[in-house]
């Protein structure tokens, strides 16, 4: 019997949430390389994401490795979503989205133990809604 496939789904909803109510400490648990405090609060001072839905999950082989620059061999899945982007000061959506998350689980090195991380995210814009 094979397990269901969501551990990174999970971790995007708590990035998610983390982003939302501007919480460092579970931001910096999703992320494989977080920025530090400052330029996390800098880069979501105005803006959050919300209404996320997972819209597939891509291929994934448990026995493919990859290796990074460090020499540390991880396994590689993504996550295709849509959501909202949110202004923080009028509560009001201001953009549909959609993209991708790249996520990575370490089989070795200092983040061996973390399973899945967001590594890398791409969000396109489907909408905009001007203001009136």
């Amino acid at each position: 019997k094979k397990e269901a496939f969501v551990d990174p789904a999970y971790v995007f909803l708590k990035w998610s949430s983390a982003i939302k109510n501007l919480n460092y400490k579970e931001y910096s648990e999703c992320e494989a390389f977080p920025k530090d405090d400052l330029v996390f609060r800098e880069l979501f001072r105005d803006y959050y994401f919300s209404g996320l839905q997972i819209r597939n999950l891509g291929k994934y082989n448990e026995n493919e490795l990859k290796s990074g620059p460090e020499g540390y061999r991880y396994r590689l899945r993504k996550v295709y979503f849509e959501c909202n982007r949110v202004e923080r000061r009028t509560s009001r959506i201001v953009q549909e989205m959609k993209g991708d998350v790249e996520f990575v689980s370490f089989t070795n090195g200092p983040n061996a133990d973390r399973g899945w991380l967001m590594y890398n995210r791409t969000f396109i814009a489907t909408e905009i809604n001007l203001k009136k």
